[in-house]
């Protein structure tokens, strides 16, 4: 069994008869009004991680330590999301003898 992403939602699939790309939302920052930005999603909570992991990925990690509010979009209705991020921490441990 092989796997690759599909070209359309960038979601990774495993049977290509099978697959149907989630709906779409549209999501913009409330501020900045920037022209709004598409995300296949099953919800509107997961088009807002979607869009809160798009937002952070230019590297400068702009919602680290920070919030930011996002409007997602189904077409017909809008719901408003706080976004935010933390850091990831990562423990190791090493055996003494």
């Amino acid at each position: 069994m092989s796997c690759e992403y599909c070209k359309v939602c960038e979601e990774l699939k495993f049977s290509w008869r099978k697959h149907k790309c989630p709906p779409v939302f549209y999501a913009k920052h409330e501020i900045f009004g920037d022209e709004p930005k598409e995300f296949y999603a099953d919800s509107f909570e997961e088009a807002a991680l979607k869009f809160a992991k798009y937002y952070n990925e230019d590297g400068d990690y702009a919602l680290m330590n920070s919030c930011e509010q996002v409007i997602i979009s189904d077409g017909i209705k809008e719901k408003k999301f706080s976004i935010s991020s933390e850091p990831d921490i990562y423990y190791s441990i090493t055996k003494i003898d």
